[in-house]
């Protein structure tokens, strides 16, 4: 079985933590669970067996129990109304799958919405929580629809402990703020040991902005820009920056030569010692550069003067 230690969503949805505060938490878990599902690698007949098995003794979504219904009158597919699917106490479906897998070749739509049940059932199994598999893809879908299908956009990866934490606890507008800031930071860091950024780019990541024109376009929203301007005040972005490292969302952070520098698994020594190692070959890459071009001046001239 998978362990999904991480949930990974989209950036531009850390903005609706601000555009709606009851249920813009809610929205992101949802669809960081369905995009967990996306994952997973699914056998064909597995699916159509759970299918089967959630048609006989519930489970299903409303969608799916429609269909079945539906082939079953159209006399497609045939219910087992003596045993349901079981022979000799094994759950042995294969008459059923069979009329189902059949249908399938040619109805590519109920075969992609049998795998994403599947799938979703499967993340049920995995991080044993409860959710509506329905609401899950719609709210996936609407989102998906809403921004454009995520195109181009970073990822967000947060750890499913911290995730279930905000999801299932009550949390202070305040707490809500120091969460999108931290995502914003992740989406920043990705899979690296620590980034090079500045306050600007963290500000426009906290609210889902992966550049300044982004940002523009997402504090037309009053709720955002409201909330954009209580929390980048000099005095709030310092505090949340330092709360983040007290409280365990960061494990280090600092401010150098006018560059943040944060990162979530290297302590404070260790942040240094990579600084010092990331200006240094900075440094020695600013001199070849700066060599490459006076190498190529000087080939050039000589090429010129030659050619008089």
């Amino acid at each position: 079985m998978e362990d999904f230690k991480y949930i990974l969503f989209p950036l531009p949805l850390i903005q609706e933590i601000f555009k709606k505060p009851k249920s813009g938490f809610s929205d992101i878990f949802d669809v960081g669970i369905y995009r967990v599902s996306q994952t997973l690698q699914i056998n064909e007949y597995n699916a159509l067996k759970q299918l089967m098995y959630c048609y006989y003794r519930g489970g299903l979504t409303k969608s799916l129990q429609r269909e079945l219904y539906r082939l079953e009158e159209g006399n497609i597919f045939y219910r087992d109304e003596y045993y349901n699917g079981f022979r000799s106490y094994e759950f042995i479906p294969d008459t059923e799958i069979e009329s189902i897998y059949e249908y399938c070749k040619e109805h590519l739509d109920l075969k992609n919405e049998i795998e994403e049940f599947s799938r979703l059932m499967k993340v049920k199994d995995v991080l044993a929580i409860k959710f509506d598999i329905s609401s899950v893809a719609k709210i996936y879908k609407t989102y998906h629809a809403a921004y454009n299908g995520f195109h181009n956009q970073p990822l967000v990866s947060i750890s499913q402990k911290m995730m279930f934490d905000f999801y299932k606890n009550t949390k202070t507008d305040y707490e809500k703020a120091l969460f999108a800031m931290y995502a914003g930071i992740r989406s920043i860091i990705g899979n690296k040991d620590f980034a090079e950024t500045t306050g600007s780019m963290i500000k426009c990541r906290m609210f889902g902005a992966k550049n300044q024109s982004e940002l523009e376009l997402i504090l037309s929203d009053k709720k955002v820009k409201s909330a954009y301007k209580q929390y980048t005040t000099d005095y709030h972005y310092k505090k949340m920056i330092k709360e983040l490292v007290v409280r365990g969302f960061l494990q280090s952070e600092i401010g150098y030569n006018r560059r943040t520098y944060v990162s979530c698994k290297l302590d404070m020594k260790g942040l240094e010692d990579a600084i010092v190692g990331h200006i240094k070959h900075k440094s020695l890459n600013y001199k070849v550069k700066q060599f490459e071009t006076s190498r190529l001046q000087a080939i050039n001239s000589i090429n010129h003067r030659l050619n008089k």
